[in-house]
């Protein structure tokens, strides 16, 4: 077996811990790792539903592994085979992660015509719209905010798709502030810190997302503190987009707060019943579905979060490819109870938690045994077991390979918690699954 059949079979494995049987085996079974090197992993895919799938559930996870395993951090892309022209000439296209750094490459479907726009969005829209496509007077930095898969990322490759349909040599770059700490800590672990300046200086536009996990990490705080004013003085567009409003982001240093406050906020709010609806219309059209309306109605109350009705439509058109059967009440509901709807993944919560109460996501899964982090870590399992049907083993293993009787006691721990009506823990509980929902 090959170098890379092994790594991927590692890596897919590790994967197994997080999904259900079904899952793994509907969206992993038929993939392949093509190439892996410093620059990119490259994944083959029998489709772009499986694509896209991977490419929003499971990205994070797969470049975490490359990173702790490997030591590389290179970009994340899919490719399938499309349709023949012909019986000779099977065409290839690739899709890069949305998640990954992208000098020269948006997710397509996530421009600026393709986002419904409503009273929720529409302000945040109009100065993304400015931002892309005014000089940054007024609103440098552009600080966009909502709960987790309310439009934020749509917003930011919307941003580089336009300006790249303006001018294609323009040097823009998008990227996590996770994998932007992750960058900084290598290339100084590496003795490359002048090297990783130099292709941040040499960017003509740059947008950070997840801003939220910069908590906590002080030296990727300042050089992010130097960055934003280098690009500030240099009259360079910087865009950034999070869960939190700066003065809500826990242990961030003064300076980079007023930095963050330079500019402009919005907040993105929940969209209604009527908005989930057209978003739920329009994704269906490009996936050439067709979802009767009472489906439709139903979908748009199972959550607030975008991304979930994406993904829903996604999943529903790879299940309706698969059994070639009509889409139906009785289907959906199916498929969402055996998880092929998952409505979150471990990984989500950990996340969600995790920055929920300050710490980061070595710290949940560590065993560290004080109250800051083991409290944080018994919510968590609570919450994987509730909102992913998956047993205490894989639970455990996804949290530091722990035994499945640990994830029974913090489990119970809970529960009792709850029994007894702890005003903190229930407080702690409903905000946590409000962020998930």
């Amino acid at each position: 077996m090959s170098e890379k059949n092994d790594t991927w079979k590692n890596i897919t494995t590790s994967l197994q811990s997080h999904i259900s049987r079904s899952d793994y085996k509907t969206w992993f079974s038929q993939t392949y790792l093509k190439k892996l090197d410093q620059k990119s992993a490259i994944i083959e895919v029998p489709n772009k539903f499986v694509a896209s799938w991977i490419r929003d559930n499971y990205v994070n996870e797969i470049q975490t592994y490359i990173k702790d395993n490997l030591n590389l951090l290179p970009e994340i892309r899919f490719t399938y085979i499309k349709a023949k022209t012909s019986q000779l000439s099977p065409k290839y296209e690739t899709i890069k992660a949305s998640s990954s750094v992208s000098l020269t490459y948006f997710n397509p479907s996530y421009a600026f015509n393709n986002f419904v726009t409503a009273n929720s969005n529409r302000y945040a829209y109009n100065l993304a719209l400015q931002a892309a496509n005014k000089p940054p007077d007024h609103y440098n930095p552009l600080y966009l905010f909502s709960k987790l898969g309310l439009g934020k990322t749509h917003l930011l490759n919307a941003i580089g798709l336009h300006l790249l349909s303006n001018n294609s040599s323009i040097n823009v770059k998008y990227l996590s502030i996770d994998r932007f700490s992750t960058e900084f800590s290598l290339a100084k672990k590496n003795r490359k810190l002048s090297e990783f300046r130099k292709n941040y200086r040499n960017l003509d536009f740059i947008m950070f997302d997840d801003i939220h996990l910069i908590s906590g990490r002080k030296k990727s705080q300042e050089e992010l503190i130097f960055l934003f004013n280098l690009f500030y003085e240099s009259r360079k567009q910087i865009v950034v987009a999070g869960t939190k409003p700066p003065n809500q982001i826990s242990k961030l240093l003064p300076q980079l707060r007023s930095r963050l406050e330079w500019g402009i906020l919005s907040e993105i709010h929940p969209p209604n019943q009527k908005t989930k609806i057209k978003i739920i219309e329009k994704k269906a059209k490009e996936e050439n579905l067709h979802i009767p309306d009472d489906v439709i109605f139903f979908l748009a109350n199972t959550t607030n979060n975008i991304k979930t009705l994406t993904q829903h439509i996604i999943s529903l058109q790879t299940y309706s490819s698969l059994y070639q059967r009509e889409i139906d009440i009785s289907i959906v509901k199916s498929v969402i109870k055996n998880s092929f709807l998952s409505k979150t993944n471990i990984y989500d919560i950990q996340k969600v938690t995790a920055d929920h109460f300050s710490i980061s996501l070595s710290e949940l899964i560590s065993n560290k045994k004080s109250r800051e982090f083991s409290y944080p870590r018994h919510i968590a399992m609570y919450l994987c077991r509730n909102l992913t049907y998956l047993p205490y083993k894989k639970i455990g293993e996804a949290f530091g390979n722990k035994n499945h009787t640990t994830v029974i006691h913090a489990i119970k721990h809970i529960e009792k918690d709850k029994k007894l009506k702890k005003k903190s823990v229930m407080e702690d509980i409903n905000k946590l699954n409000s962020l998930l929902s």
